[in-house]
C-alpha cells in the first residue's frame, strides 16, 4: 500500500485526518493522536492516555510506557516476524518509515477487527436467535409439561374423588332405576285412566246424541203451540154451539111443555064423533103430535151431540193440559240433563287435558332421568376404563 492509498483509506474512516507532509516528518504528538483515534475506534479504554501530556513528568513516563506496550502488542500480533517490536524510542522520536508501517498495521488490524466483528456479530446474532428460539421452546415445553403435570394431578384427584363417589353413584343409579320403575307404573296407571276417560267421553257423546234425538226442537214446539191454540179456538166455538143448542132445547122444551095440556085435551076430544072440521083438526093434531115427537127426537139427538161435544171438549182440554205439562217437564228435564252432561263433559275434558299435561310432564321427567342415567353410566364406564388404563 503506497502513501496516497494509506492516506485515503485512513481519512475515509478515522476521525483524525492526516496529511502527506505529516507522514514524512512525524512528531510524537502526531503519532499519539493517530494511535489514540484508532484505539477509540477499536473501543479500547483510553481514558488514562487522553490527557497524559498534562500530567507530571513521572506519571507521563508511566503512561508513555503503557501506551507503547499496547502498541507493541498489536505490532507484534500483526507482524510477519516476532523479532520486530515497537519501542519507547519509536514513540518519542518517530521515523517516517516506522510510523507508516505502524499506521498500516493498525489500519489493517482495524479492518480485520471490524470484519471479524461483523462475522462474529452475525454468528452471535444467529446463535442468540437460536438460543432465544430454543429457550422459548424450552419454556413452552416446560409450560406444557407443567400443564400436563397439573392436568395429571387434577385427573388423579378427580379419579380419587370418583373412586370415593362411586358407591354413591351406584346408589344414585339404583335409586334412579327404582324411580324409573315407579314412573313406568304411574304412567301405566295414567294410561289406563286416560283410556277410561276416553270411554266415558265416548259414552257421554252417545248419550248426548240420544238426548238430541229425543229433544223437542223449536219448530216442533211452535207446531204444538199452534195446534193447541187451534184446538182452543175450536173448543171455544164448540162451547158456543153447545150453549146455543142448550138455549134452543130449552125453548123447544118450554113450547112442548106449553102444548102438552092442549094435546091432552085434543086427545080427549078425539074420542067423540065430530064433523069434518073436527076430524080435520084431529088430523092436524096428530100431525102436530108427530111433529112434537120428531122435535123431541131431534132435541134428544142434539142433546146427545151436545153432551158428546162437551165430553170431547173436556177430553181435548185434558189432553192439551197433559201434553203441555209433559212438554214443559220433558223440556226442563232435557235441558237439565243436557246442561249436566255438558258440564260433566267439560269437566272430563279439563281432567283429560290435565292428565295429558301430567303425562307429558312425566314423560319429560322420564326422558331427563334416562339421559341422566345414561350420562352417569357413561361417566362410570369412562372412570372405570381410565382407572384400569392408569393401573
Amino acid at each position: 500500500m503506497n502513501d496516497a492509498a494509506l492516506i485515503e483509506d485512513w481519512n475515509s474512516i478515522i476521525p483524525f485526518k492526516i496529511k502527506a507532509n505529516e507522514l514524512e516528518t512525524p512528531t510524537e504528538k502526531f503519532l499519539f493522536k493517530c494511535v489514540l483515534s484508532i484505539f477509540k475506534l477499536m473501543h479500547y479504554d483510553v481514558s488514562n492516555y487522553e490527557y497524559m501530556y498534562n500530567e507530571p513528568f513521572d506519571i507521563l513516563m508511566v503512561r508513555r510506557v503503557e501506551f507503547v506496550a499496547r502498541i507493541n502488542y498489536i505490532y507484534q500480533l500483526c507482524s510477519d516476524s516476532k523479532q520486530t517490536s515497537y519501542f519507547f524510542v519509536d514513540l518519542v522520536k518517530p521515523t517516517a518509515k516506522k510510523v507508516k508501517h505502524l499506521l498500516k498495521i493498525l489500519l489493517n488490524y482495524l479492518f480485520y477487527i471490524n470484519m471479524v466483528k461483523e462475522t462474529v456479530l452475525e454468528k452471535a446474532n444467529r446463535c442468540t436467535e437460536k438460543y432465544n428460539e430454543l429457550k422459548s421452546k424450552l419454556n413452552q415445553e416446560q409450560i406444557v409439561k407443567e400443564e400436563i403435570q397439573i392436568r395429571a394431578n387434577n385427573m388423579n384427584r378427580d379419579i380419587d374423588e370418583l373412586k370415593n363417589k362411586l358407591p354413591q353413584i351406584n346408589q344414585h343409579i339404583e335409586a334412579l332405576v327404582e324411580s324409573h320403575k315407579l314412573m313406568r307404573g304411574k304412567l301405566a296407571v295414567l294410561e289406563a285412566k286416560d283410556q277410561d276417560m276416553i270411554e266415558k267421553i265416548l259414552n257421554l257423546k252417545k248419550q248426548l246424541l240420544q238426548l238430541a234425538e229425543h229433544k223437542v226442537t223449536d219448530d216442533e214446539a211452535l207446531a204444538l203451540i199452534e195446534k193447541k191454540e187451534a184446538l182452543e179456538r175450536e173448543l171455544i166455538m164448540l162451547t158456543e154451539n153447545e150453549n146455543q143448542l142448550q138455549e134452543n132445547n130449552a125453548i123447544h122444551a118450554a113450547s112442548i111443555h106449553k102444548m102438552q095440556p092442549c094435546i091432552i085435551l085434543l086427545e080427549k076430544l078425539s074420542q067423540y064423533e065430530f064433523d069434518t072440521s073436527c076430524r080435520t083438526l084431529q088430523n092436524e093434531l096428530k100431525q102436530m103430535k108427530l111433529s112434537i115427537d120428531q122435535a123431541e127426537q131431534r132435541f134428544q139427538k142434539l142433546k146427545n151431540i151436545s153432551d158428546g161435544l162437551t165430553n170431547s171438549c173436556k177430553e181435548m182440554e185434558a189432553y192439551i193440559a197433559d201434553k203441555q205439562t209433559e212438554f214443559y217437564a220433558r223440556n226442563k228435564v232435557v235441558k237439565k240433563v243436557e246442561q249436566k252432561h255438558v258440564l260433566k263433559l267439560r269437566s272430563l275434558e279439563t281432567e283429560v287435558s290435565e292428565l295429558e299435561e301430567t303425562d307429558e310432564m312425566f314423560m319429560d321427567i322420564m326422558k331427563k332421568e334416562e339421559k341422566e342415567l345414561e350420562m352417569i353410566e357413561n361417566m362410570k364406564q369412562e372412570t372405570l376404563d381410565f382407572i384400569e388404563n392408569k393401573h
